[in-house]
This record gives C-alpha cells, sequence and structure tokens, in this order.
C-alpha cells in the first residue's frame, strides 16, 4: 500500500455511507459486524490506517478488527473482500475474516 491510496476506516465508512444516501435505510446493519483477525505483521500500519481503539484489541495476541457492515452485506457480491480493499489490509495479513453477531446495543433503541 503506498501512503497516495486512500485506505483505512475513513474510506470505508463513507463508501457504504454513500452507497445507502440514495435511500431512506441507516447504512449499517444493527446484528451483525465483520471480524478480522490480523497478522501481527500488520501492526506497522494501524496508525495509516485510522482504526479506533473501541474497534481495534489484542486478543490471545493477535490484532482482532470488528467493524460495522452495510445493511446489505448479504447481497453484495465479494463483500469481504470489497471491505478488505477499502480498508487496505492485504490478504496475506489477514488471519482470519468472519461475519458475527453484535453485542453492541448502544444503537438499537435510537430512532431515526
Amino acid at each position: 500500500m503506498t501512503s497516495s491510496e486512500f485506505k483505512g476506516i475513513k474510506t470505508y465508512k463513507k463508501y457504504w455511507e454513500d452507497q445507502a444516501s440514495f435511500m431512506d435505510q441507516l447504512p449499517w446493519n444493527q446484528k451483525k459486524i465483520l471480524k478480522l483477525t490480523l497478522s501481527n505483521d500488520f501492526e506497522e500500519n494501524i496508525e495509516e490506517l485510522k482504526f479506533s481503539n473501541h474497534s481495534l484489541a489484542r486478543e490471545n495476541g493477535q490484532l482482532t478488527l470488528r467493524l460495522k457492515v452495510p445493511y446489505n452485506y448479504s447481497q453484495i457480491d465479494d463483500f469481504e473482500l470489497k471491505a478488505l480493499g477499502l480498508l487496505g489490509i492485504d490478504r496475506s495479513c489477514l488471519i482470519d475474516m468472519s461475519l458475527t453477531n453484535s453485542n453492541c446495543t448502544k444503537d438499537l433503541t435510537k430512532t431515526k
């Protein structure tokens, strides 16, 4: 990845928010998250990609990134690969990727 490329969490969020902007729909699925387990070799890229402390953690000695997914993630061809591209994460740095249930209830009580 070169520094001239626009990648990272801001690019990821803006892309999916722009995709949903024409609909009367919140852009984020409230029940699922994308969980990425990253190689420790990726740690040097963390600062550049601007991940928050809320979404990034160290579990069992490995970096874990949890991200919101768009409401229609299941209808998007190769969603996971698209997400990696927007984030600027090379597949060689990825140990595991899964869609899991969200444990966060913060946004579930909000109304539109």
